[in-house]
C-alpha cells in the first residue's frame, strides 16, 4: 500500500484498532492497581471503602497506627504494581524486537494481533483471580503472557509502521497525533467511567468489559483491517526469531543516512527519555490522590485519569496544527516538554482538588512531543526500514517506561517517610530537561522537518519538485541554485547557506 496524502476515510483502518485497544488497557490500569490496593487493605485491615466519597474513610480519626498501616498498604500496593509492570514489560521487549523487522517482509497485522490476544487472556485471568479470590501476585503471570505476546510496545510499534507505510511523510505527524488522541481518547472515556463503575458495581463488572474490548480489536484486525504491507510485495523474507531480525535493527542506527545517525540516535533517545518522565509516573497517580489529605474515591480517581487522557490527546492535535501555524515541529516539541515539566511540579504541590485537576491542563501540550519525534525519525529511515525502527523505538520506549516505573515505584515509598509523595514528580520534571536538551544538540535539524517546514526558497530557482522533497539534497542540487538561499522557519527570517555535506 503507497503513502498516501492524509484523508479522514483513513481513520477507519487502523484507528479502531487503537481506539479499543486503549480503551481496554487504560480501564485495566487504575481498576487492577485499585484492586491490588483495596485486597492489600482488606488483608491489613485498613479501611478503604470502594463505595465511599473519602476513600480513608474518617480521615480525621486516623490515629498514629492507622497513618502507620497507611503506608504499609501504600507501599505494598506500588511493589507489587512494579511487579505487574515488570512481567508485562520486559517479556515485550524482546517480542518486539524480533517481530518489527519481520513484519517489514510479513506483513504488520501479526504486530497489531498478538498483543490484542495476550491482552484478552490476561484479562480473562484476572476475571479468574476476582472471582475466586486467588493471591494477586497470580496477577503476574497474566502479565507474562501479555508480555510474551508483545503487549503495548509491540501494537505501537506495528501500529506506528502501519500509518509510516500508508501516510505521505508531510502529513506522518498529524496521523501519529491523531493515534496519540484516539488512544487517550479511549483512555478517558474508560477511565472516566472505570470509577463509576467500581463504586456501583464492583470490580468485576468493568473487567468484562475490559475483555469485551480487547476481543473486538482481535476481531477487526483478524476481518477488517487491510494489509499495508502484504508479503507478496516483498523480494528478501526475514524468518522470524532469526537473528537477522536484530541485525536489521543495528543496521538502521549504524549505516550513515541524509537525515543523520547521530540525530537518529537523538531522536530515538528523546524519545525514550519522554515516555520515563511522563508514562513512568502514570503508575504513582493514584496511590498519590488515595493518600491524604485527596482520599480520592474510585469516581474521582477515574475523573482525574481520564483528565490526563484527554489533555495528552487533545494537546497532541493543538500542538502540532495550532503551534504549527507559526512554528517549526522543533519548536513545538521543546514547548511540549516545557509544558509537561508545568504539569509535573504542579503535580508534585497538589494538596487540594482543585490544583490536583490543574496540572494536567499545564501539561497539555506535552502530548505532541512523542508524535514529533516518531515523525522525524520516519523520515530519517526507507520504507523497507520502517518495522526495523519503530521495533527499537517502541522496545526502547517501554525500557524506559520500565525504569520510570521502577524508579517511580521505589522512590514513592521512600518519600512517604519524609511525609513527601509529590517528591516523584519533581524527579520526572528533572528527567525531561534531558530531551530538551538532546533538541538543542540536532545536527542541522531543517533536514528532519516536513516538506511544509523544510525550506523556503526565495531569489531566482527552478521549481523543486515536489516529491523530490523527500531527498532535501538531490532537490538542491536540481535547482538552480546560483544566488539562491534558503531561510529557515527556525530562523525567523534570517538566511542562511544549505549544509548539504554527508552527515555521520
Amino acid at each position: 500500500m503507497a503513502p498516501k496524502r492524509f484523508n479522514w476515510r483513513q481513520l477507519l483502518t487502523a484507528e479502531p484498532v487503537v481506539f479499543f485497544y486503549a480503551y481496554g488497557l487504560f480501564m485495566h490500569l487504575p481498576v487492577i492497581q485499585q484492586y491490588i490496593y483495596f485486597r492489600i487493605a482488606k488483608n491489613k485491615g485498613f479501611p478503604y471503602d470502594t463505595t465511599a466519597s473519602n476513600s480513608c474513610g474518617n480521615e480525621t480519626a486516623l490515629n498514629a497506627t492507622m497513618k502507620g498501616l497507611e503506608k504499609q498498604v501504600q507501599s505494598l500496593s506500588s511493589y507489587i504494581h512494579l511487579g505487574v509492570v515488570l512481567f508485562s514489560s520486559l517479556p515485550s521487549l524482546f517480542t518486539s524486537l524480533f517481530i518489527g523487522s519481520w513484519t517489514d517482509s510479513r506483513g504488520r497485522k501479526p504486530a497489531l494481533l498478538l498483543p490484542a490476544i495476550g491482552s484478552s487472556i490476561e484479562a480473562g485471568l484476572t476475571i479468574l483471580v476476582m472471582y475466586l479470590e486467588l493471591p494477586v501476585y497470580v496477577l503476574f503471570v497474566g502479565g507474562a503472557i501479555n508480555g510474551l505476546c508483545g503487549y503495548f510496545t509491540t501494537l505501537i510499534m506495528g501500529l506506528m509502521a502501519y500509518i509510516a507505510d500508508t501516510t505521505d511523510e508531510s502529513d506522518r505527524p498529524l496521523r501519529l497525533a491523531i493515534m496519540e488522541l484516539l488512544t487517550f481518547l479511549g483512555g478517558m472515556v474508560s477511565q472516566l467511567t472505570s470509577g463509576v463503575w467500581i463504586e456501583n458495581h464492583g470490580f468485576i463488572t468493568p473487567y468484562w468489559f475490559i475483555l469485551a474490548c480487547l476481543l473486538f480489536s482481535v476481531l477487526y484486525t483478524v476481518f477488517f483491517l487491510p494489509e499495508s504491507r502484504p508479503p507478496s510485495d516483498v523480494t528478501e523474507k526475514t524468518s522470524l526469531g532469526s537473528c537477522q531480525s536484530i541485525k536489521r535493527i543495528l543496521a538502521v542506527y549504524k549505516a550513515p543516512r541524509e537525515g543523520g545517525r547521530f540525530n537518529l540516535i537523538l531522536l530515538t533517545l528523546s524519545s525514550a527519555f519522554s515516555q520515563i518522565a511522563t508514562q513512568g509516573s502514570t503508575g504513582i497517580v493514584t496511590l498519590f490522590v488515595l493518600h491524604t489529605p485527596l482520599c480520592f474515591s474510585p469516581e474521582f480517581v477515574g475523573y482525574i485519569a481520564a483528565l490526563r487522557s484527554l489533555c495528552i490527546g487533545i494537546g497532541a492535535i493543538l500542538g502540532i496544527k495550532l503551534l504549527g501555524i507559526w512554528l517549526t515541529e522543533l519548536s513545538i516539541s521543546r514547548i511540549g516538554i516545557v509544558s509537561s515539566i508545568g504539569g509535573l511540579v504542579t503535580f508534585g504541590l497538589s494538596k487540594t482538588t482543585f490544583l490536583v485537576f490543574t496540572a494536567p491542563v499545564v501539561g497539555l501540550f506535552g502530548g505532541c512531543v512523542v508524535p514529533i519525534f516518531r515523525a522525524m525519525m520516519s523520515r530519517i529511515v526507507s520504507k523497507d526500514e520502517q518495522g526495523a525502527l519503530f521495533s527499537a523505538v517502541a522496545s526502547f520506549e517501554t525500557l524506559c517506561n520500565f525504569i520510570g516505573a521502577f524508579i517511580f515505584n521505589s522512590l514513592y515509598p521512600a518519600s512517604l517517610k519524609f511525609d513527601f509523595p509529590g517528591f516523584v514528580f519533581f524527579v520526572g520534571a528533572i528527567i525531561c530537561l534531558l530531551p530538551f536538551c538532546f533538541t538543542c544538540c540536532l545536527k542541522n535539524p531543517m533536514v528532519l522537518l516536513s516538506k511544509k517546514d523544510r525550506v523556503q526558497v526565495v531569489g531566482n530557482y527552478d521549481v523543486i519538485p515536489d516529491d523530490n522533497l523527500n531527498d532535501p539534497v538531490k532537490s538542491l542540487d536540481s535547482c538552480n541554485t546560483e544566488g539562491t538561499t534558503i531561510v529557515s522557519p527556525e530562523s525567523k527570517g534570517s538566511v542562511s547557506r544549505y549544509n548539504t555535506e554527508p552527515q555521520a
